[in-house]
């Protein structure tokens, strides 16, 4: 049967395993995972358009074995890298320390209503935009081959750390050698596609996970990495308060702005804890959605917005170690 003749091409779907498990350097292994994904969509292809000639070969098969090609590529792929990159999980001695201040802090009742609003706007939400995960997991895999998402180490309620999904957005092993830093805006690690998807929050959209498992919420305090929370609670007073609730994925301070001190946004979420229910939920959703289509959400003046990193790990193509970039922009090697 013809068939059979398109299955062939997907033993190129082998090809990034050899590669990434190779000692070449890293831009040749991105490249050869590429070129084997579009050889095998080709070879998948022209086949198929001669023998739809006669009709022996539906369009979805052509289709089916496409996509498979690249499901092998990401996922052997991933046999080296992983699917999702866990990135700097804190020491079980940080995350004791974070649980210690949050032994007094006693965590509020959900209000009527909201975890039914959670559950039902987290399952809508994946129905819409599910479709546009593969494409997206796509977009990241071909412009750096390796884990699709991204987990980071967050405060939730009570004061225990989580893992909060994310689609990756920055470059494989980003704080490899700087260890977890604030990402500043224009930061040149982040990925072409990545600055797109933060642009729309599409990074954000496995975050829907969190929220049917129930570490999160829809609408509450954004969760903050664990190790940026230990310094927060050291120097900010009352800070705990901002865990007595779920985290959400929208929040007043996520809506005005992308980075803001840590006094200020505890308290516009001390404002929405003490005002937290079903409709206002509601209308920051819509205050979200709205922000995020207008583009109204800006970056904060650097001197008064959260402490960007002295510098940043920006990578080379020739094969050399990563250079550092200071706020200023100028580079040195390390």
């Amino acid at each position: 049967m013809r068939i059979w003749w398109l299955l062939f091409p997907l033993l190129l779907a082998l090809l990034p395993a050899v590669v990434l498990t190779s000692s070449v350097p890293k831009r040749v292994r991105a490249w050869a995972c590429r070129v084997a994904f579009v050889v095998t969509a080709a070879l998948i292809a022209a086949p198929w358009i001669w023998l739809r000639l006669d009709h022996e070969v539906p369009a979805r098969v052509a289709m089916i074995l496409i996509t498979g090609s690249l499901a092998g590529g990401i996922v052997l792929s991933g046999a080296t890298a992983g699917i999702v990159e866990d990135n700097a999980p804190p020491s079980p001695a940080v995350q004791r320390a974070v649980l210690r201040y949050h032994n007094a802090c006693t965590v509020r009742p959900v209000p009527r209503g909201k975890r039914v609003l959670d559950v039902t706007g987290a399952l809508v939400g994946l129905a819409f935009t599910l479709p546009l995960w593969p494409i997206i997991g796509l977009l990241i895999w071909f412009e750096e081959p390796g884990p699709i998402f991204f987990t980071k180490n967050s405060v939730g309620r009570g004061g225990r750390t989580f893992r909060q999904f994310k689609f990756r957005s920055m470059q494989y092993g980003a704080e490899r050698l700087t260890g977890p830093v604030v990402s500043p805006a224009g930061d040149p690690r982040t990925l072409k596609v990545g600055r797109r998807l933060r642009r729309w929050h599409l990074d954000e959209l496995p975050e829907l996970i969190n929220v049917l498992s129930g570490s999160m919420s829809l609408v509450g305090p954004r969760p903050l990495r664990t190790v940026l929370v230990r310094k927060h609670l050291e120097s900010v007073p009352g800070y705990t308060e901002r865990h007595t609730v779920r985290p959400g994925i929208a929040c007043i301070a996520q809506i005005e702005r992308f980075y803001m001190p840590p006094q200020e946004r505890l308290a516009k979420d001390l404002a929405y804890i003490e005002h937290q229910g079903v409709l206002l939920d509601l209308q920051l959703l819509v205050r979200a959605v709205l922000t995020t289509v207008r583009g109204e959400r800006h970056y904060d003046d650097p001197m008064l917005a959260a402490p960007a990193p002295a510098a940043v790990l920006a990578s080379r193509t020739d094969g050399q170690p990563p250079r550092l970039v200071d706020n200023a922009g100028q580079t040195q090697d390390v």
